[in-house]
């Protein structure tokens, strides 16, 4: 884990390379096979994260056995709400009034997604924590340093933590919190992709992960994965090209969830024509049909889709 104090940035900063985070380009070169090996085994998810930030690799193999460890390890299963746990963190400060001044700098990143609009949605992806430290690194020789690192999520969990040490339960979820954002930032690393949580408040939600790549053919692609309480797991592969063409894939888990969007495409096309976007295909399909491997998310070999739902418009 980083430290960081917002008003102390020299000797701690000095982990940051040019545009990236220093801890996953240290997880690509910090690892020895034989502590690759065992890293599956690791018996909870701070224990993981560890191996992959200190231990010592060869560069040219790192990206795949790093990227397969991630995604495979058991401890990555079932990571956890992001904001059941920020919301949890939000209940033990409010429970003592000497804490009160530190909870409207966490409440700042709870917000219904019902609420969210495109500038809100870029907003909260900005601030999540994934780019804390590049945001650093860009901010070191300017004056309003510790004001922009105020809408940071991630830097404000570190100060937070350095500020309240006498209390082991508000470390436990502080650490819990950051140890998500850590994965979300080795996963974007490996995937040269950008991935994080669900960064919005949803009572459907019990685990949600969001991933926007930039393709050379100058495509945009979008995978979102939810495991919702009533409906179950959705999975979510959006294409966009020519600026505003946009192919969408769908995959759930329930036939009523397969159902219900057949029956909302109209609306659907409506809010992304207020968009700007032209909705050129959809393809649902149920959890048992073939689709993108996840392990090659972004291809965009048609072979892939050959059963499903499809409506073209």
């Amino acid at each position: 884990m980083i430290p960081l104090s917002t008003n102390a940035h020299n000797a701690k900063l000095s982990i940051l390379l040019p545009n990236t985070n220093k801890a996953l380009f240290d997880a690509l070169k910090q690892a020895s096979p034989e502590q690759l090996s065992q890293l599956k085994e690791g018996k909870d998810i701070k224990s993981v994260l560890a191996s992959l930030f200190h231990a010592k690799i060869d560069h040219t193999k790192s990206d795949t056995l790093l990227l397969d460890l991630l995604k495979n390890s058991a401890v990555f299963k079932n990571i956890g709400n992001f904001t059941q746990d920020l919301k949890s963190l939000l209940t033990t400060l409010k429970s003592d009034p000497a804490l009160t001044p530190k909870i409207e700098k966490i409440e700042q990143f709870l917000q219904p997604i019902a609420t969210v609009d495109t500038p809100t949605f870029k907003e909260k992806i900005n601030n999540s924590g994934v780019f804390m430290e590049s945001k650093i690194a860009a901010l070191l020789e300017k004056a309003d340093f510790d004001e922009s690192l105020h809408h940071d999520l991630k830097a404000q969990l570190l100060s937070l933590s350095e500020e309240i040490k006498d209390s082991p339960k508000i470390q436990e979820q502080i650490d819990q919190l950051t140890t998500q954002i850590d994965y979300q930032q080795l996963l974007s690393h490996l995937t040269n992709s950008t991935s994080l949580y669900l960064p919005f408040e949803w009572d459907q939600l019990k685990q949600g992960s969001l991933s926007i790549k930039k393709a050379k053919d100058n495509k945009s692609y979008c995978e979102i994965n939810l495991t919702l309480k009533e409906y179950g797991e959705m999975s979510l592969m959006m294409g966009l090209y020519d600026e505003n063409q946009l192919e969408m894939h769908i995959q759930t888990e329930k036939k009523d969830l397969k159902s219900l969007i057949q029956a909302h495409l109209g609306k659907l096309r409506e809010l992304l024509v207020e968009a700007g976007i032209t909705l050129r295909s959809i393809r649902i399909y149920d959890a048992n049909e073939k689709i993108i491997p996840k392990t090659n998310v972004y291809t965009s070999d048609e072979a892939n889709y050959a059963s499903g739902f499809e409506e073209r418009v």
